[in-house]
């Protein structure tokens, strides 16, 4: 009972498995998976062998106190049919499902429950994992949880209704980063006679090294800005085009982010 489950081995699934047994923060025995897809647990089975696998949803939940349902939105309330009958309600449920509030989740099972945004970078141990924690909450199951998910980036705890808007900038915007290392590196090959992969190299490179630098340092963006931005220089003339520019084309990115969350959640 002290095992922690996840239902669903897809790409979040599969991730957050390799990513707790490869940090150690589990063993191997102390995992068990689950999955409608046969295909998806020879997976897990042949790159964990010795992995707790179960038949159904329900023999997962008996065998396991946490359980991290890994499904799309749609299925989640099927999952918990499945499950909560057989639960002795001292377990904690972790969703990983966007759209579904933690009063649908708390309607459906009494226990302790948590819902929990990952990010995709965290398959390489960076990033942000958002926490929101429901109403019935032990600190001990907090806390398990807590430490769990810090073994493949940081962890932030918010709440409910802070939850959209920090999951568009931690879940979401690795995609939106991305786009703009795109869209630096196909403007500086137009610019330039240098090929679209040496700009893309060049764009990951910067992006990587300015994210590190000032993590480490501690600086503010605007402290970095100042050191690159001098009076009347190149860097100055294009961060002033990014500040006229850039605030209404986010504000208008993140409108139209929240309106299609909103409407996933209806």
């Amino acid at each position: 009972m002290d095992c922690l489950g996840v239902i669903g081995y897809g790409q979040m699934g599969s991730m957050l498995v390799n990513g707790f047994l490869t940090s150690g923060v589990l063993q191997i025995d102390e995992v068990v998976v689950s999955s409608k897809s046969k295909r998806s647990l020879d997976a897990c089975a042949a790159a964990w062998p010795g992995i707790g696998i179960a038949a159904t949803n329900a023999e997962l939940a008996r065998r396991c106190r946490t359980v991290i349902i890994a499904v799309r939105p749609q299925e989640i309330m099927t999952v918990l049919r499945e499950i909560v009958p057989v639960m002795d309600g001292d377990e904690h449920i972790v969703s990983l499902a966007a759209g579904v509030g933690l009063a649908d989740l708390e309607a459906a099972f009494t226990g302790s429950v948590t819902r929990v945004v990952p990010t995709v970078t965290s398959a390489v141990g960076q990033g942000t994992t958002l926490i929101c924690h429901g109403r019935q909450i032990g600190m001990n199951d907090a806390l398990r949880v807590e430490g769990i998910f810090s073994s493949i980036g940081d962890v932030v705890l918010v709440e409910e209704d802070e939850l959209p808007a920090a999951t568009l900038l931690s879940s979401c915007g690795p995609g939106l980063l991305a786009a703009i290392i795109e869209e630096l590196a196909g403007a500086t090959a137009r610019a330039s006679g240098l090929s679209p992969d040496q700009t893309l190299v060049l764009a990951t490179g910067m992006v990587t090294a300015t994210a590190a630098y000032l993590r480490e340092t501690g600086e503010a963006p605007s402290d970095l800005i100042r050191r690159v931005a001098t009076g009347g220089g190149i860097t100055e003339v294009g961060v002033q085009e990014l500040r006229q520019r850039l605030p209404g084309v986010f504000d208008e990115v993140f409108a139209a982010m929240l309106e299609r969350h909103d409407a996933m959640g209806e």
